[in-house]
């Protein structure tokens, strides 16, 4: 449960996967990790970048689907997570508290303009030719120049970098309900090392 000083890190991730629909299916620990971070960038980010870390939620997932009542539990691949029924209350909880403010509340106007903020960001995804040719076509349709300009890099960023704005996009399309963005945007993180090999062809 979230403490009197805010909720710690098996809090986060426990609404992280409650947000996610976790009390009602399995979901994968990368949407896990984006949804983490969407909560508290500051604690599961990378140490020099702005990323959200999966290392990091894995390991506060591994402490819960231990122990004679865990938190939550794991599929065959290991790569997805689902809450126990008292994972369920606990995060149910933790939500609560987080909602209330405990520690992530902020002031009406961050909120307002952090809102604007992302609209406006999914408005222009929404308008790029790499998006509307996704739809048209399937991401072989999409190059890396398209990818770079839609996340504001340059061509030769390293992968990693290039694929983690895709992610941290995608985090932001999947909070807001744009489904077909958010799935257009992991297709692109996912393929990015092809695509980029297609640019040096």
């Amino acid at each position: 449960m979230a403490t009197d000083a805010g909720p710690i890190l098996r809090d986060w991730v426990l609404a992280a996967l409650l947000r996610l629909g976790g009390d009602r299916a399995m979901v994968d620990l990368e949407d896990i990790a984006l949804e983490a971070y969407r909560l508290a960038p500051d604690r599961f980010r990378w140490r020099r970048h702005p990323f959200p870390n999966l290392d990091l939620v894995r390991r506060e997932l591994a402490r819960m689907d231990n122990g004679p009542e865990p938190l939550v539990i794991r599929d065959e691949s290991n790569l997805s997570r689902m809450l126990t029924v008292e994972g369920s209350k606990l995060a149910a909880q933790v939500v609560q508290a987080i909602d209330a403010g405990s520690e992530v509340g902020h002031a009406v106007g961050h909120d307002d303009a952090l809102r604007r903020q992302s609209n406006a960001e999914i408005a222009r995804m929404e308008a790029h030719p790499a998006y509307s040719r996704w739809k048209t076509s399937g991401i072989g349709a999409v190059d890396a120049v398209d990818l770079a300009d839609l996340v504001r890099c340059p061509v030769a960023t390293p992968v990693v970098v290039f694929a983690g704005r895709l992610r941290e996009r995608q985090a932001t399309a999947a909070y807001w309900h744009r489904v077909d963005l958010a799935r257009f945007l992991g297709e692109a993180a996912s393929r990015l090392p092809d695509i980029l090999a297609e640019e040096t062809r």
